[in-house]
């Protein structure tokens, strides 16, 4: 039994693959000038010349497609680029990069799926997870711990 049949095929590829449908989408033969946001899923197939950005409330799905060209950054929890990207590309879930994909900008993301033959032009930044900011808030309590020994306020003696 592989580990994919035990875990189950988590990727957006897989997803679609096995019917569904995505909420919108821009054709092949369509170009879309201005900024963009949804909810739930968008499929571009065309070009959109401008930023895509899933709302807050929704659990985003973006897919562009091999023929899909997007000149603008993307935010969305859940990516998946298998076309081109002119900008950066952020995610707060999971980033799927096709092996025809071709990224010109910096790719931010918690879990990364990068496919070989995958082109990205720009740097690989991991967002900050959960031990980081333990870290941080480690460092931030022995800041605030050495602060308060070294304190300059000394009491007054109201005797004298």
């Amino acid at each position: 039994m592989g580990i994919m049949k035990i875990f189950g095929d988590k990727s957006v590829k897989s997803e679609v693959k096995n019917g569904a449908t995505p909420d919108t989408a821009v054709g092949t033969n369509a170009e879309f000038v201005g900024n963009v946001t949804f909810s739930k899923m968008i499929k571009i197939s065309g070009t959109v010349k401008g930023n895509i950005t899933a709302s807050e409330e929704g659990d985003g799905k973006i897919i562009i497609d091999p023929k899909g060209l997007v000149e603008g950054d993307i935010v969305s929890p859940t990516v998946l680029v298998q076309g081109e990207v002119n900008g950066n590309v952020r995610s707060t879930a999971k980033i799927e990069i096709d092996a025809s994909a071709l990224i010109t900008g910096n790719v931010y993301y918690d879990i990364l799926d990068m496919h070989g033959g995958a082109t990205v032009n720009g740097s690989l930044i991991r967002n900050k997870g959960k031990t980081a900011g333990l870290l941080e808030k480690q460092a931030e309590s022995k800041v605030d711990s050495k602060l308060q020994q070294k304190s300059f306020i000394q009491p007054v003696d109201s005797k004298k």
